[in-house]
C-alpha cells in the first residue's frame, strides 16, 4: 500500500508501497491494483528447467486499497484482494485443472512516521500488520488426478492459508526538485496454515526512483525481490500430491525489475494511473517450481 503526500507530485511507484511517507492527517486515498501474470516455465535453483507435467497456468488479481492519514504521524490501510487462478497440468496420463476464484485474506496494515521530510531532509516509517484468514481454504482441482479424487488436496492456488500471517517493516523516502527515491524492506511471518500447508516466511524489499518529464507524466523503474524459506509441510495430509503436482508455494530468492509511466491527468497526485511491466532479473528456487518471467500491473489511486 503505497502514501503520498499532497506536496509531492512525483508519487510513489506501483510497487513501492510508498517508503517513508504518510498522508495528511484527515486525508484518505483509495487504489485499484490490477496484476496479470502466467506461468508455464518451471525452474530449479538459478536454471529454467523441462516443463515436465506441461503446466500452464494463469493469475489475474484484483486489489481494493484505501488508506488514510489518521494523524500527521499515523496511518492506516486496508487491502482487499480478489484472485482468480486457472491452470492446466498433465501427470502422465491423466489431465489436471484448477479454476478458483473468489476473496483472498485481507491485510490491515498500519504506518508510524519515524523521522520527518522537512527536519531531516529524508521521512522513514515503521510499517506493521495482519493478514486475516478471511479466504476460502477449500478451493481444490476442477479436474483432480485419480489419486487426489476425494483427500484433502491443499494447494498454494487456495484463495486464502487460513490462519494470520504477520507482518513487520520500514520504509524511507528521499525527495527531489523532479523526482523521488523510495525503499521498503517487510518480514511476514506466517504460522503453518489451514491443513498444514507451510507457505514459508517471506522477506521483501524494493527500491524505487520516479522522475517527473512533465507536469503530467512520471517516468520511473523499481527493483522488486523477495525471499521465502523453503516450505515444510510437516504432517501433510497427502506427501505424494506434493512430489507429483507442479503447484507450489513459492520457496527462494526472485527479483523484477519493473520499468513504469505514471499519468496525471491535473498535473497533481489527487487522481493519477500508472502502468508497469516486471520482468523476471534473477531467482534461484530451493526446489522444483514454477515462476512467471513478467507481470503486467495497472493502478488507479484517487485521493480525497
Amino acid at each position: 500500500m503505497g502514501a503520498t503526500q499532497l506536496s509531492a507530485d512525483v508519487i510513489p511507484g506501483i510497487n513501492s508501497k510508498g517508503g517513508g511517507m504518510l498522508l495528511p492527517e484527515g486525508k484518505t486515498k483509495m487504489f485499484y491494483k490490477y496484476i496479470n501474470f502466467d506461468r508455464n516455465s518451471m525452474f530449479n535453483g538459478s536454471s529454467k528447467v523441462p516443463n515436465r507435467e506441461q503446466l500452464d497456468a494463469t493469475a489475474n488479481i484484483n486489489l481494493l486499497m484505501l488508506a488514510y492519514g489518521v494523524s500527521s504521524n499515523f496511518n492506516i490501510g486496508l487491502v482487499v484482494p480478489h484472485k482468480s487462478i486457472e491452470a492446466t497440468a498433465k501427470l502422465g496420463m491423466n489431465d489436471v485443472a484448477i479454476d478458483n476464484s473468489g476473496i483472498g485474506d485481507i491485510l490491515i496494515m498500519g504506518r508510524y512516521k519515524l523521522t520527518d521530510l522537512k527536519k531531516d531532509g529524508y521521512q522513514t516509517a515503521l510499517k506493521f500488520g495482519v493478514k486475516l484468514p478471511t479466504g476460502s481454504t477449500n478451493d481444490g482441482f476442477k479436474k483432480a488426478p485419480p489419486f487426489a479424487r476425494n483427500v484433502n488436496t491443499p494447494l498454494p492456488t487456495q484463495m486464502g492459508t487460513g490462519a494470520a500471517e504477520y507482518k513487520l517493516g520500514i520504509g524511507v523516502s528521499k525527495l527531489f526538485e523532479n523526482a523521488r527515491l523510495d525503499a521498503n524492506a517487510m518480514f511476514t511471518y506466517r504460522p503453518l496454515a489451514e491443513h498444514d500447508y507451510d507457505f514459508g516466511n517471506e522477506f521483501a524489499y524494493d527500491i524505487g526512483y520516479m522522475h517527473a518529464l512533465g507536469e503530467k507524466f512520471n517516468v520511473g523503474v523499481e527493483y522488486n525481490g523477495k525471499y521465502n524459506s523453503k516450505t515444510d509441510m510437516g504432517d501433510d495430509a497427502n506427501p505424494m500430491l506434493r512430489q507429483r503436482l507442479p503447484f507450489k508455494a513459492f520457496s527462494g530468492t526472485v527479483g523484477y525489475l519493473t520499468p513504469q509511466v505514471q499519468f496525471l491527468p491535473f498535473g497533481k497526485p489527487k487522481v493519477h494511473l500508472e502502468i508497469g511491466m516486471a520482468f523476471l532479473l534473477h531467482k534461484n528456487v530451493k526446489e522444483y517450481q514454477p515462476l512467471e518471467k513478467k507481470r503486467f500491473i495497472v493502478r488507479f489511486g484517487y485521493l480525497f
